[in-house]
C-alpha cells in the first residue's frame, strides 16, 4: 500500500491573480473595439442619411428647375399673383417660388392639371418644399410639405440671364417683375456646422 498521502491539484493564488489580469485586460480590449465598432456604424448611419438628403434635394430641385415655366396663376382668394416666379431673400421664410410641368396624373384620374405650384422655405434652420395639390388653389387646398435637410443657416440664390449674375430674381408684373426666366439659378446652402453646399440648375422647360 502507498503510504504517502495524494495532495489535491489546483490553482495557486498566484496563477489566479495573473489570469484575472489577463482576463481584465482582454475585456477591456474587447470594450473598446467594440465602442469603437458602434461609433463607427453610427458615424457611418449619420454619412449615409447626409448622402441620402443631399442627393434627394438635388434631384427635386433639378427637376423643379428643368420644368419651370412663366404662366400666371392666382392665389387662394382667385386674385391674379404679380410674381409668376421669384426666388432670393424677399423678407419671409421663402426662397423659391415656381410654376412647373410634369405633374404625372396617370390617366388623368385625378381632376387637376399637370402643372404644379411649387415653394421652397426655411423654417428654424430646416429647408422644406412646399407644394398645393391644385395649381390655383382655394383656401381649402392642402399643403403638402416635404423635409428635405435641416441644420441649414442659410440659403443663398443667384440667377444668370445670359450675360451677368444677379441675387434675386422676379418674373412677373413689370416695372417689379421682368417677362422671362432666368438661363440659370445656383443655390447655396450655408450649414450651422461651417460647410456649404452649391449647385447650378438649368431654369425652364423649353431649354
Amino acid at each position: 500500500m502507498n503510504k504517502h498521502s495524494h495532495k489535491m491539484q489546483g490553482f495557486t493564488l498566484v496563477e489566479v491573480l495573473v489570469s484575472l489580469f489577463i482576463f481584465s485586460i482582454l475585456s477591456a480590449a474587447s470594450l473598446a473595439v467594440l465602442t469603437s465598432v458602434l461609433g463607427s456604424k453610427d458615424v457611418m448611419a449619420e454619412k449615409s442619411n447626409e448622402l441620402r438628403q443631399r442627393a434627394t434635394l438635388r434631384i427635386l430641385l433639378k427637376a423643379d428647375f428643368a420644368n419651370t415655366i412663366a404662366v400666371p396663376k392666382t392665389d387662394a382668394f382667385g386674385q391674379p399673383q404679380h410674381a409668376i416666379f421669384f426666388g432670393g431673400s424677399f423678407g419671409d421664410e421663402r426662397v423659391l417660388s415656381l410654376s412647373r410641368t410634369g405633374w404625372d396624373n396617370p390617366g388623368g384620374i385625378e381632376r387637376r392639371s399637370g402643372l404644379q405650384a411649387v415653394e421652397y422655405v426655411l423654417k428654424n434652420k430646416t429647408l422644406v418644399r412646399q407644394a398645393r395639390a391644385r395649381f390655383n388653389p382655394v383656401a381649402a387646398t392642402p399643403v403638402l410639405e416635404q423635409v428635405l435637410i435641416g441644420e441649414v443657416e442659410r440659403v443663398i440664390l443667384s440667377f444668370y440671364d445670359g450675360e451677368n449674375w444677379v441675387d434675386n430674381w422676379l418674373t412677373g408684373v413689370p416695372p417689379s417683375g421682368v417677362p422671362n426666366l432666368p438661363k440659370l439659378a445656383s443655390v447655396e446652402l450655408e450649414f450651422s456646422d461651417g460647410k456649404n453646399l452649391r449647385q447650378v440648375f438649368r431654369v425652364g422647360a423649353d431649354q
